[in-house]
C-alpha cells in the first residue's frame, strides 16, 4: 500500500503469467525472477503473493478470468488512499444518489447497520426516503479527508431541510471506531433552478472535517447552518458551459424552511383512495337513446350500450344491449379522459344497481324487483357474466365492488378531489356532483371545503409537484404510474389560518375560474385539452408566485 504504482506493477504481472497460454493447467509457475525484479524479499510477502497467484491460476483454469487484476487494483487504490499520510485536503464530488427502497434486501441491511452506527438512521418509519448519498459522504470523510480537509457534495435537496436527514446535518458522525465530525460552513438550495440538473432537486453542501485531538477548544461538529445561497432562474438547454449559463442565473441570501416536525410523507395520503372497477364495460356502460314512438313509462329512459374499441374477447363479441331502465340507476362515470387541470370535461353514463344512497344490490337483493326495468337489465347482466367469465371467483357485483371500490363511494361526498392515476403529468380536478362515480383511473379524496379543494388543485398541478414526484412514480409503457407517490410528497393538511396556504388556495381559485370561462373545439381529445391547459397556467400572471409558493411548501 506504501508503493501503488509498484503494487499495479506486480498485480498485472501475476495476471498475465497466470492467463499465459504458454502455462499448463494446474501448473504454479516460479516467481523467484518477478520478486528480484521488484525487490519483494520478504518471505511473508512472497507466500502472500504467491497464494494470491494461486488463486489467479485457478480461476483461468476454470474459465472464470477476466476482470480479477482490476478489481484488486480498485481495493488497493482506496485502500492507500484512506492510509493517513495520503489522504487529501479537498473532497469535491457528486455520490450516488440512491433511496433504500430500491435497494436491494442485502443492501438495505448494510445500509442500514452502517446508518445506526453513525447516527443517521432515523427509522422505519421513514426509511424509504433515507438515501445512500449521506452515508457515502459520511464514509468518504472519513476515510479520504485529512483534519481540516474542505469538502463540497452535489446531494438530494432534502438533505438540506427534511427531517430524516437531522442526523447528517448535525455533523456528529459518530461511527464508535473511527468517529468523524464537520462543520458545515454552508449550502447552495438549487431547487429553484429549472431544469434540474438530475431526476430529483439537488443542493450541493460545504464544509471541513474537524480534529477530535483530547483537551482542544472548538473541536465540536457544527451542524449545517439555516442560512443558505439560493439559485434561481431558467435556464436554456443551449447554456451547456458554466459562462453561458451564469448570466440566467441569480444567487441570494436566504434561510431554510424546515418543515412541521415528523412531515415526512402528506397526511392527505390515507384520504385518497382508487376508484371502481367497473368491468366489463359491455355489461354496464350506456348511451341514452331516443324512446320509441310510444314512449316509457315516467322516470324511465331508453338506453345502448356504449362500445369501446378497446374490449376483450369474449366481451367485444357480445352484440349490444338495448332496454330501458329507471332513471336513478344511470349514474355519471368519471374515467381518466375526463379529468384536465382544474375542470372536469364531461362524464360517462353507466346503469348501476345502487338503491338511494348507498345500497349495492344484487340479482337476489329483496329490493331489486321494485324496479323491474332495472332487475331486467340486472339479471342478464349477471347472467352474461356467470356464462363468459374467466373465473367462478367473483359475481357480478363483486367483481363491480372489487376492493369496496364502489362502495366506498358511497353516500357521495359534496365535495371530492380527483387526480389521474397515471400520466406524464400529475392532473386534478374538483368533483362537485355526489352522484357522480370515479372510475378506477383515478384517485379521489374528500375534501371539506372550496377553499380546501382549490388548495390542493394548485398543489397537484403545479408543475413542481410533477418534478418533484416522478423519481418516486414507476413506468407503465407510455407514461407513468402516479398513484399514491404523489403523497409521498410532505403536502401539508390545508390550515386557513397559515398565510401560504390562503394564498395557495386564493390562486388555485383564480385559475379554476378562468379555466372554467374557456371554450374548446368540438372533438379535441383530452390530450390536446391537458397540453393547452399546461401551456395556459404556465402563462398566467400568477404562475411564478405559485411555483415559488408550491416550491417552499414541498421543499
Amino acid at each position: 500500500m506504501q508503493d501503488p504504482s509498484r503494487f499495479d506493477a506486480i498485480v498485472n504481472e501475476l495476471a498475465d503469467k497466470a492467463a499465459d497460454p504458454h502455462r499448463s493447467q494446474g501448473k504454479l509457475p516460479a516467481l523467484t525472477a518477478l520478486f528480484n525484479r521488484h525487490g519483494v524479499s520478504d518471505a511473508d510477502d512472497r507466500d502472500e503473493l504467491t497464494e494470491n497467484f494461486r488463486v489467479l491460476c485457478d480461476l483461468v483454469d476454470e474459465g472464470r478470468n477476466h476482470i480479477w487484476s482490476y478489481y484488486v487494483r480498485n481495493l488497493a487504490r482506496p485502500m492507500w488512499l484512506s492510509r493517513a499520510e495520503n489522504r487529501v485536503d479537498v473532497l469535491v464530488g457528486n455520490p450516488p444518489w440512491l433511496s433504500y427502497r430500491h435497494m436491494p434486501e442485502y443492501m438495505q441491511k448494510t445500509f442500514k447497520a452502517m446508518m445506526q452506527a453513525r447516527g443517521l438512521w432515523k427509522g422505519f418509519e421513514v426509511a424509504t426516503h433515507q438515501d445512500l448519498s449521506g452515508l457515502f459522504i459520511a464514509r468518504a470523510v472519513q476515510q479520504y479527508l485529512r483534519v481540516d480537509g474542505s469538502f463540497a457534495f452535489v446531494v438530494p435537496n432534502p438533505v438540506l431541510d427534511r427531517p430524516y436527514w437531522t442526523g447528517f446535518r448535525s455533523g456528529d458522525w459518530a461511527d464508535p471506531d473511527h468517529p468523524v465530525k464537520v462543520n458545515f460552513t454552508g449550502s447552495w438550495d438549487l431547487r429553484r433552478l429549472r431544469p434540474h440538473f438530475f431526476p430529483r432537486a439537488a443542493a450541493v453542501v460545504f464544509g471541513h472535517r474537524r480534529s477530535l485531538g483530547i483537551g482542544e477548544q472548538g473541536n465540536n461538529a457544527v451542524a449545517l447552518p439555516r442560512q443558505t445561497e439560493i439559485w434561481t432562474g431558467k435556464i436554456p438547454k443551449s447554456a451547456a458551459r458554466w459562462d453561458h449559463a451564469k448570466g440566467w442565473i441569480t444567487r441570494k441570501a436566504g434561510e431554510l424552511r424546515y418543515p412541521k416536525e415528523g412531515l415526512i410523507s402528506s397526511p392527505y395520503r390515507e384520504r385518497f383512495m382508487n376508484g371502481a372497477t367497473i368491468f366489463p364495460k359491455v355489461l354496464f356502460f350506456v348511451k341514452e337513446q331516443a324512446a320509441s314512438p310510444l314512449g316509457l313509462g315516467g322516470g324511465r329512459i331508453s338506453v345502448r350500450s356504449q362500445r369501446s374499441t378497446l374490449e376483450k374477447k369474449p366481451w367485444k363479441e357480445l352484440p349490444d344491449r338495448e332496454g330501458s331502465v329507471e332513471k336513478q340507476f344511470v349514474r355519471p362515470i368519471l374515467l381518466g379522459e375526463h379529468v384536465v387541470p382544474y375542470r372536469i370535461m364531461g362524464a360517462d353514463k353507466a346503469v348501476l344497481p345502487i338503491e338511494g344512497t348507498k345500497t349495492l344490490m344484487n340479482g337476489g337483493h329483496d329490493h331489486l324487483d321494485r324496479y323491474p326495468d332495472l332487475a331486467k337489465w340486472w339479471r342478464d347482466a349477471e347472467r352474461l357474466w356467470d356464462d363468459k367469465r374467466s373465473s367462478e371467483r367473483l359475481s357480478l357485483s363483486e367483481r363491480l365492488d372489487f376492493r369496496r371500490g364502489l362502495t366506498e363511494q358511497l353516500p357521495g361526498a359534496p365535495l371530492r378531489v380527483v387526480y389521474g392515476a397515471s400520466g406524464m403529468y400529475v392532473t386534478a380536478a374538483l368533483v362537485d356532483d355526489p352522484n357522480a362515480v370515479i372510475e378506477h383511473k383515478l384517485y379521489w379524496g374528500t375534501v371539506a371545503t372550496r377553499q380546501e379543494g382549490v388548495y390542493l388543485l394548485a398543489v397537484l398541478n403545479s408543475p413542481y409537484t410533477t418534478e418533484a414526484v416522478r423519481p418516486l412514480m414507476s413506468y407503465g409503457k407510455d407514461e407513468r404510474d402516479i398513484d399514491k407517490a404523489v403523497w409521498e410528497l410532505p403536502i401539508p393538511d390545508f390550515d386557513p389560518t397559515d398565510a401560504k396556504h390562503a394564498r395557495i388556495a386564493e390562486i388555485g381559485e383564480i385559475e379554476s375560474q378562468r379555466i372554467a370561462e374557456l371554450k374548446f373545439e368540438d372533438g379535441k381529445s383530452y390530450i390536446q385539452i391537458r397540453r393547452t391547459l399546461r401551456d395556459f397556467l404556465l402563462s398566467s400572471p400568477d404562475a411564478e408566485e405559485l411555483d415559488l409558493l408550491v416550491t417552499e411548501l414541498l421543499g
